[in-house]
């Protein structure tokens, strides 16, 4: 059980960093805004953190 708990968190800080790789270093000033523009819609506690 410790092994599939830690599998899961593995895939999804695997996920996070993937989309922060793409944010950063692939997408233009559209995209991060839409981006931003999503979290910080489906997940409002995070837009404190989130700075445009």
């Amino acid at each position: 059980m410790k092994f599939l708990l830690t599998l899961l968190l593995g895939a999804v800080l695997g996920a996070a960093g993937t989309l922060y790789y793409i944010y950063e270093n692939h997408a233009d000033a559209t995209e991060q805004a839409l981006m931003r523009d999503t979290l910080t819609t489906y997940a409002p506690f995070l837009e404190e953190y989130i700075t445009p």
